[in-house]
């Protein structure tokens, strides 16, 4: 066979190259969000009505079919530095998550934060205020849930980063999460309570971050993470006491299955005279030894084997008393 003919020497076939080949569903994710907000802004997605967005989310367009408005409106956005804003803070954790809980973990924990963050803002906002309000968009639901899913899982990792290219931020992760949604839940409940607090900060759908960040941090927390981690050091310390006794219960039924079958006898009787005489014992053993030197292992009979073995195992547990404090 010629060199050229054999299958390794061969060019590998054409194969269909991937379109966009390394995008990830974070890639998709963003993507998704500028060509909503391109077509929002080429006034293909114009508002309707009073209520805001037409792919925006809110009880009266819930009412009015618009059923998948629950899934749209995390994809819309007012303006460019909403868009903006919310891109690189799903970026940087999203990156990070994704990577630790895969790419189908990562989706749900995107989509059901987006979902439960404005189930949470509209049954809010129909009690406490009375009224529907304008309809939800943005991603910062969504946002929420994925930074609180990440720090669950790195609790003690520290943010060394500047957030918008401006403002610095060294901090440790969960710290910094927890005291965002602090920030959160303080803002929102101003709202409720002050008239003024509604006029010049309440358009901000603070209790949607609020549950977006429960959503995340509930998920990641049936898929194991979260609470106190278990790290080899502490496995190890929890369980010691149970080694310590597995190894001394298999070091004693190694013990008494060392030797062949006239060990068992040995050891009845050692048990049997624990207070046997340690010279006693000495001088036969003694004799035997004289023996095996004069005339070899070979000439020792079975009742001699015995007596060095129970010797053995009475020294030695003597020993080991002894050693004890």
């Amino acid at each position: 066979m010629a060199l050229d003919n054999r299958d390794y020497m061969r060019p590998p076939p054409d194969r269909p190259q991937r379109w966009l080949p390394g995008w990830t569903p974070l890639h998709w994710i963003i993507g998704l969000n500028i060509v909503v907000f391109t077509l929002q802004s080429l006034g293909m997605l114009s508002e309707v009505g009073a209520t805001g967005h037409k792919l925006g989310v809110s009880i009266q367009a819930l009412m009015e079919g618009r059923f998948w408005s629950i899934f749209t409106y995390m994809f819309v956005h007012d303006e460019p530095l909403h868009l903006i804003g919310n891109m690189l803070l799903i970026g940087f954790f999203g990156v990070r998550l994704q990577a630790l809980v895969g790419a189908r973990s990562f989706v749900l924990i995107y989509v059901v934060s987006g979902v439960v963050g404005a189930c949470l803002e509209m049954v809010i906002g129909h009690y406490a205020r009375g009224g529907g309000g304008p309809d939800i968009i943005g991603a910062s639901a969504c946002f929420c849930g994925v930074m609180m899913a990440y720090a669950s899982i790195l609790p003690e990792e520290n943010i060394i980063e500047r957030i918008y290219f401006i403002l610095p931020i060294n901090a440790r992760l969960w710290t910094l999460a927890t005291g965002l949604m602090a920030l959160e839940a303080v803002l929102g409940a101003s709202t409720l309570l002050w008239a003024f607090a509604a006029e010049h900060w309440g358009n901000n759908a603070y209790f949607a971050h609020i549950g977006g960040a429960l959503a995340g941090w509930n998920y990641v927390r049936l898929m194991g993470y979260g609470g106190n981690p278990m790290t080899y050091e502490r496995l190890w310390r929890e369980r010691q006491p149970t080694r310590q006794k597995r190894r001394r219960e298999v070091a004693r039924i190694r013990r008494e299955r060392a030797m062949p079958e006239f060990d068992e006898d040995a050891l009845r009787r050692s048990r049997q005279s624990p207070h046997r005489s340690a010279s006693s014992l000495m001088d036969e053993v003694d004799r035997i030894l004289d023996k095996i030197n004069t005339h070899g292992i070979e000439t020792l009979n079975e009742d001699e084997r015995r007596i060095l073995d129970a010797a053995s195992r009475d020294l030695s547990r003597r020993k080991s008393t002894s050693e004890k404090p």
